[in-house]
């Protein structure tokens, strides 16, 4: 009943900002689509439900998604974009939300799989579920409703706390293949043990990120994994998360993530 509550306001309150940003975006007009960014080509502006449900940060990086929530009580609110049998969650860093992959499940999407990019409980537009956080039990559901939607093949790729979140899931989940960009091994309570980790890895991490520190965790997990289930990349880079995958380093981890997908879990219709 608490939750429901908060839900109820918490969307009320979404509802009056997705006006607010009608009413600015009908009041300007400029070539970059109202975020700072090029557009491309013109398309339709993001209808306020959409803006309302997730992604407020990022609305046209929504656009071409579809709007969900799922897991018990429809805790976690989602975008799901793509379509075909393979389905890919995209688990978003600490102190942020499912804007941190939409870029990339956009990329993914156009090469055939299907993806959900989400907002862990207590951040984005997602509640918490019964007052507690749980990145793990927030990737199970994900994977559970991609399942429930058709996808015979799951892949789980996190960054930094999503990291650690799907290598910690794969036990229960069965993945079958695995990315972390940048992952601690411990996190919030949450320790990852190579040796446990059951599916095919790729973990990605920068030598110079936090002076190290999340390279040598890539290097820890790794060292446990059985040989034959691991990929490790340690970048001549500092960037972290999702900024691996943007320049200078995104040729080379997109790579070795299409590399795994392809040996592991190719995109199917």
């Amino acid at each position: 009943m608490i939750r429901t509550a908060r839900r109820a306001r918490g969307r009320a309150a979404a509802t009056l900002l997705a006006a607010a940003l009608v009413v600015v975006a009908a009041a300007c007009s400029s070539d970059d689509g109202g975020d700072g960014r090029p557009s491309g080509s013109p398309s339709p502006s993001p209808s306020p439900s959409a803006v309302a449900l997730v992604g407020v940060g990022c609305p046209s990086d929504v656009e071409g998604g579809t709007q969900v929530r799922f897991g018990d009580d429809d805790y976690l609110a989602g975008v799901v974009m793509g379509s075909g049998t393979t389905g890919v969650v995209l688990a978003h860093e600490y102190e942020s939300d499912a804007c941190n992959w939409l870029p990339y499940a956009k990329t993914l999407a156009q090469k055939g799989y299907t993806t959900l990019v989400f907002d862990f409980a207590g951040y984005g537009a997602s509640d918490l579920a019964n007052g507690t956080q749980s990145t793990v039990a927030d990737v199970e559901a994900a994977a559970a409703y991609l399942r429930a939607h058709g996808a015979k093949k799951t892949v789980l790729m996190g960054a930094s706390m999503g990291g650690n979140g799907v290598l910690a899931a794969t036990k229960d989940v069965h993945p079958a293949a695995v990315v972390s960009l940048s992952a601690p091994r411990t996190f919030n309570g949450v320790s990852v043990d190579g040796a446990d980790v059951t599916a095919p890895v790729l973990y990605v991490a920068g030598k110079y990120d936090s002076g190290g520190s999340f390279a040598a965790d890539a290097r820890s997990m790794a060292s446990a994994t059985p040989k034959g289930r691991k990929t490790l990349a340690v970048l001549d880079a500092g960037e972290h998360g999702t900024a691996l995958l943007r320049r200078p380093s995104a040729e080379t981890v997109e790579h070795d993530i299409t590399t795994l997908l392809g040996k592991y879990a190719p995109a199917a219709s």
